[in-house]
């Protein structure tokens, strides 16, 4: 905790700062003279910024998901109608990330790699069905940036705004 203090004539300001949370705190002549009711006013104060935020999670063990659905309502549905559906956590995981297996079907794996995350037939395969390049979050899931689907038609990569994983226990 880092207390900055100002005087002016008449009155105390104390800004006062914890983690992310900043108060200020305004006390007057009268209140200054007594240092313990004045110590306990400003920690009642703090105390009332709440908690600091939580520390971030190692890659491993942040993702608490075991079963995520892969779904679309757009093209992404039509070009790769297969790789669609439920997908259950590994147990061995792959580049220090969870990896997931789909539940039926083609068999097709979830997995990360410096790229981004890819749907594809084998775990660490370069190709793939379904692609999103954000690197920044550990568990795909929580992924806010639009996912990307293969169009083998013409072979290239489309956003598909209505393609998502969620998680789903």
């Amino acid at each position: 905790m880092r207390m900055v203090t100002m005087f002016s004539l008449c009155v105390l300001v104390l800004l006062v700062v914890k983690g992310t949370h900043a108060i200020t705190i305004t006390v007057n002549e009268e209140e200054l003279g007594d240092q313990e009711a004045l110590k306990q006013f400003v920690e009642a104060k703090v105390d009332a910024l709440g908690g600091s935020l939580p520390p971030l999670h190692n890659l491993t063990s942040s993702c608490s998901c075991d079963k995520l659905l892969l779904s679309s309502l757009g093209p992404a549905t039509t070009f790769q109608p297969k790789v669609m559906g439920i997908y259950t956590r590994s147990y061995t995981s792959y580049n220090q990330h969870h990896s997931y297996r789909q539940n039926y079907g083609a068999d097709y794996r979830l997995y990360k790699l410096s790229p981004g995350w890819l749907v594809g037939h084998k775990r660490g395969a370069k190709t793939g069905y379904v692609h999103n390049p954000d690197t920044s979050q550990t568990c795909p899931y929580l992924i806010k940036s639009d996912w990307l689907y293969y169009n083998s038609v013409h072979g290239v990569w489309h956003h598909d705004t209505t393609l998502v994983l969620r998680c789903i226990q």
